[in-house]
């Protein structure tokens, strides 16, 4: 069981009524942002955002989130984070899923091993070693990496909702 309530829907209003409105059947996730209405409205920009106006590639976006997934253990993004089915091969996320490393997937080119093992030393510790950021600058430009930190922050915070307030443990 979740540990808190969630927002009733039928007290939401404006924005959020109008995000609420346009997400699927049981957004929990949702319902435990919007108990934090100053910012949950952000929140959910900042979630179109990502999918939709970064000059990082959907693929890397969802390299990222597929490795906070399975580092978090959470279960609610397993469940419903439906990346664009385009951007990894079922095989590639689910390899991901299963806790592979960089160098464990085929098809990964430098790029992608270079952000699998960023987003791995950003979990380990904010202060990513030089190596491991030289690899990382080599393959995207700054913009992307910003981007990159950015959208991990938005993925870690999902899981750490989701794992601490046990979102997935409640039906």
């Amino acid at each position: 069981m979740a540990r808190i309530g969630y927002a009733d829907p039928d007290d939401l209003t404006g924005e959020l009524k109008d995000w609420y409105d346009r997400l699927p059947p049981n957004p929990r996730m949702f319902l435990t942002l919007a108990l934090a209405p100053g910012t949950a409205d952000l929140f959910m920009k900042l979630g179109t955002a990502i999918h939709d106006t970064l000059e990082l590639p959907e693929r890397l976006v969802e390299i990222d989130a597929a490795v906070v997934t399975q580092v978090a253990g959470s279960a609610y993004l397993l469940k419903r984070h439906h990346p664009p089915a385009n951007t990894l091969t079922t095989v590639e996320r689910n390899a991901l899923l299963a806790g592979a490393g960089p160098d464990d997937i085929e098809s990964f080119d430098d790029r992608d091993r270079a952000v699998h093992r960023f987003v791995k030393a950003l979990i380990d510790s904010p202060r990513v070693d030089d190596t491991t950021f030289a690899d990382a600058q080599l393959e995207l430009s700054d913009r992307e990496l910003v981007e990159l930190i950015q959208t991990h922050g938005y993925y870690w915070m999902l899981a750490q909702l989701d794992c601490t307030l046990r979102l997935a443990d409640n039906p």
